[in-house]
């Protein structure tokens, strides 16, 4: 495990040496830490010395004493100066002013650089970035990969600049179990043996320097690199601050999650070559040009604390405690540990301290969780694990990874079960506090109880203070108005790990369509239901049959009505993918469809924001002959209307 200290925590030579290895890893092998840790280390340095000779230096020097010969570049390989805020962003426009021919917008690629070298057209040289005056040879990889061409049109000679990248449909088909496509980019590339992989990977140009004399513009560079071959994407000309931010808002909010290749961030250049040269260089850089990064999905932080809290099904999960980081632009000092598997996991079977350094992600934009442990080097107290369940005090038990309270009485299980049946079916006024009121008074036990209560009593409870009144009434109704529901819903709403209704539908699909079948059904029949399988067949066959009472009073007592599916996507099955919407999946399964969380040969539509997306899901769902539409089109096949 990686081991250092705080940004401000270090002296400064400590922090130059940890960045100059990892800027070393990062260009010459596998990167040590993420781009978000080394960001943040490297502008903590720009905080406290702006002017240090590090912050000059370009890429990483070529690695001596290797297999492949090193060369120096034709043209210096500069690298590009970056914002990461908006507000950085508008003081770079500030600085450069607008010019006649606007500037010119590309994605700035995570991958690794390459300088190709053409000769009266044929390619003779392919040289990886290194430290911008000398690079690594590789031109023997470089010409089996993607979009390597390898004659240029009318004999041209100089520079076509690009990126290495791992497209993602490549990556999940050809490099199974490798960490992220940028580490696979990078090492692939210059691997001795096995190279033949390198016809996995892609190269996307994005400058062209003729020998010749330069072209007026970026996007005329582009316009060429087209019509010589050359893979190219976004190349667009704004005018204006707020189409730039418009552009950048769109790929944070989507356009970035439909590529095929990963991106982190935009790259914003002067688009006239000529003005863009006489601006000249700001420190190592062009002052011309600015990499726009995307806001980070991962941030280092110092652990504090961990605190234990009771989830629904009784498991006792681990919340860690740090100081306040930004993630996607929210405030985060709180992100979940999962369970105690993990954390041995994160910590090398170490035990926590305050003070170690960690590094909390927020993808998928949601839930924040640890990604990762650091640096052990906590001085602070220890962090136990706990023994009895917070609520009830029972003894805590070992269930797999996870701490459990076994005491079926727990409160907290209780609140927990019959909040999730509550949020599962989409009942809406029927508000946590009120469910904890009722349980606190003893007005219900379970799920089903929520339709047995009597009305009185049921609102004049308190909450904070005041009586419930009206707002148990109305909570109430809207509990008796939603009694008519698919089986798989209700199935997939007891609580049954790892049995939601996803997987409820696939159990009733599989020919187990009543209550009646599935409390018979043995473990090896749910098994061969596809995607299923041993584990999950044994947690539904174990968690119904524990479950059946429950079931039986929703039926008998509570008056749960199961409902026939019918509707014109029967036997149609459903995958969303760059989004979520729940009102969606609702609509899709009242008109008797599926929704899945993956893509299969099966599989009848999948569910884009872009019909015409190019991510790793919708290539491969194209491969199968899977239609790829859009939400709009979703919504008309069910019948149903748009919400507005």
């Amino acid at each position: 495990m990686t081991q250092f200290a705080a940004p401000n925590a270090m002296d400064l030579a400590t922090l130059v040496n940890t960045l100059e290895r990892w800027r070393a890893a990062y260009y010459n092998q596998t990167p040590e830490v993420s781009d978000a840790v080394f960001d943040q280390y490297e502008d903590h340095l720009r905080s406290v010395d702006p002017s240090h000779p590090y912050l000059l230096k370009i890429g990483a020097p070529a690695p001596t004493g290797g297999v492949w010969p090193t060369a120096k570049h034709g043209q210096p390989m500069t690298s590009l100066n970056k914002a990461q805020t908006p507000s950085e962003f508008s003081d770079w426009c500030a600085e450069v002013s607008a010019t006649k021919h606007g500037v010119f917008c590309s994605h700035k690629y995570d991958g690794i650089s390459l300088s190709m070298r053409y000769e009266r057209g044929y390619l003779v040289q392919a040289l990886t970035r290194g430290d911008g005056l000398v690079g690594v040879d590789i031109t023997r990889n470089v010409r089996l990969m993607k979009g390597a061409v390898k004659q240029v049109p009318k004999g041209a000679s100089g520079f076509v600049r690009c990126e290495v990248v791992c497209c993602h449909d490549d990556f999940a088909a050809h490099f199974k179990g490798e960490s992220n496509p940028r580490s696979t980019a990078s090492g692939t590339a210059k691997r001795q043996s096995d190279y033949g992989k390198c016809a996995h990977l892609t190269l996307y140009a994005y400058r062209w320097l003729p020998d010749d004399g330069m072209l007026d513009t970026k996007e005329e560079e582009l316009t060429w690199l087209k019509k010589a071959g050359f893979h190219t994407s976004l190349g667009v000309v704004v005018n204006s601050i707020p189409e730039a931010m418009a552009i950048y808002d769109e790929h944070v909010a989507s356009a970035r999650a439909a590529l095929n290749y990963e991106i982190d961030g935009l790259v914003f250049e002067i688009n006239g070559n000529e003005t863009a040269e006489a601006m000249g260089l700001k420190g190592s850089n062009p002052k011309a040009g600015i990499a726009f990064k995307f806001p980070h999905e991962t941030a280092v932080s110092t652990l504090r604390a961990i605190h234990w809290q009771m989830s629904n099904g009784g498991r006792d999960t681990p919340v860690a405690e740090f100081d306040p980081v930004t993630l996607i632009g929210t405030n985060v000092s709180r992100a979940t540990l999962h369970n105690l598997g993990n954390i041995s996991d994160l910590w090398g079977g170490k035990t926590p301290r305050v003070g170690d350094i960690i590094e909390v992600s927020k993808r998928g934009d949601v839930i924040p969780g640890v990604e990762a442990v650091v640096s052990t080097t906590g001085q602070g107290a220890v962090l136990d694990t706990p023994t009895e369940c917070p609520s009830c005090k029972a003894k805590l038990e070992l269930d797999g990874a996870y701490l459990v309270c076994v005491n079926d009485d727990c409160p907290a299980q209780a609140v927990g079960s019959i909040k999730r049946w509550v949020k599962k079916i989409g009942v809406l006024y029927v508000g946590d506090a009120l469910i904890e009121a009722w349980v606190r008074e003893g007005l219900i036990e379970d799920a089903a109880d929520l339709y047995l209560m009597d009305d009185i009593e049921a609102s004049q409870v308190t909450m904070s203070g005041r009586v419930a009144g009206g707002s148990a009434t109305k909570a109430i109704n809207a509990l008796n108005n939603k009694k008519l529901l698919p089986l798989h819903v209700i199935v997939g709403s007891l609580g049954i790990p790892l049995i939601g209704r996803s997987m409820a539908k696939m159990v009733v699909d599989g020919g187990f369509d009543t209550p009646s079948k599935m409390l018979k059904a043995r473990i090896s029949e749910i098994a061969v239901i596809p995607g299923m399988g041993q584990t999950k067949a044994a947690a539904f066959v174990k968690g119904f049959r524990a479950r059946a009472g429950l079931l039986n009073k929703l039926l008998a007592e509570a008056d749960i009505q199961i409902q026939t599916i019918s509707g014109p996507l029967v036997g149609k099955t459903f995958c969303l993918t760059g989004f979520r919407d729940a009102a969606l999946q609702s609509a899709i399964e009242a008109a008797g469809g599926t929704v899945k969380s993956s893509v299969s040969k099966s599989l009848s539509y999948l569910v884009a924001l872009d019909a015409n997306s190019q991510s790793g899901k919708a290539v491969k769902a194209r491969s199968y002959g899977t239609q790829v539409i859009d939400p709009d089109m979703a919504w008309m096949l069910t019948g149903q209307a748009k919400p507005v």
